[in-house]
């Protein structure tokens, strides 16, 4: 009767096809096109649940913003204990045990703009989650000739080829390495200056020494090897650094005193 009424045959049995569950948690991934890897974002937290839906939240916003990225990584996890006496004086086999685990996720981002990814980076730091810590470091690629372009932006001024930042940095360790050439200027003005030749047979001369004398003391050996070879030929290239005010004007006095005893010197 009721395969009449309802047009179709109640005793067959039909085939149910259930969806996966996990088809719904699966989270999106955009492919690769040449593998270079932009960014690195590390997590941790102590709280599992709350790192797991803060990371995969990451991943799919990477997915809507067209960004390769590499899924959730799993970390090692660091568990760290602490033994603590329950009871100071004679309770000293009752203690306590305490533990805390930290755990770590890891995601890449490949194959994307420095600036989308700056505004990705900026758009998960605005809506992070509380108790995850969240920590990122940035690959920048520059051309082949980024030398040329920085020198042509230090005497120019010009931030068309190279951006503000790059150009301050440039400038800063530019006046960083005049310091120190004066330093090293100063310091290291009186040291001799030897060409290749004569550190080769002053270094062959000691090593001889010591084949047949190992006992014998590389200082002495060193300064006879100086002795032999005498003085440096080529004159020091060292500038003397400019003195400075007071220096300048003491040199004046001394000049100025100078003149007045060689015209109170009586005539003969």
């Amino acid at each position: 009767m009721l395969d009449k009424v309802l047009g179709i045959n109640v005793h067959e049995k039909t085939q149910v096809l259930l969806e996966d569950p996990n088809a719904r948690l699966r989270v999106p991934k955009q492919p690769p096109t040449h593998g270079i890897p932009m960014c690195r974002v590390a997590f941790h937290s102590f709280q599992l649940h709350r790192m797991d839906f803060f990371t995969k939240w990451c991943c799919k916003a990477a997915f809507h913003m067209k960004m390769p990225c590499s899924g959730v990584i799993f970390m090692p996890r660091k568990i760290r204990r602490w033994t603590v006496l329950k009871s100071p004086f004679v309770h000293k086999s009752s203690q306590e045990v305490f533990e805390r685990r930290t755990y770590k996720r890891v995601v890449y981002i490949y194959d994307s703009n420095p600036e989308v990814v700056q505004k990705w980076l900026d758009y998960i730091g605005q809506n992070a989650v509380a108790g995850v810590g969240m920590k990122y470091w940035l690959n920048e690629y520059e051309p082949l000739d980024i030398g040329e372009r920085i020198k042509r932006a230090l005497k120019t001024g010009d931030t068309k080829d190279v951006d503000a930042v790059t150009l301050k940095q440039a400038r800063h360790v530019k006046r960083f390495t005049v310091q120190g050439r004066k330093y090293g200027r100063g310091r290291y003005r009186g040291l001799p200056m030897f060409r290749q030749q004569e550190l080769e047979k002053m270094a062959m001369y000691v090593a001889d020494q010591l084949r047949a004398n190992p006992q014998a003391n590389i200082e002495e050996l060193t300064k006879v090897a100086l002795k032999v070879n005498g003085t440096p030929k080529r004159p020091s290239t060292h500038v003397h650094p400019m003195p400075s005010k007071k220096k300048l004007a003491i040199m004046a006095r001394r000049a100025e005193r100078a003149k007045q005893k060689e015209t109170e010197k009586p005539s003969e």
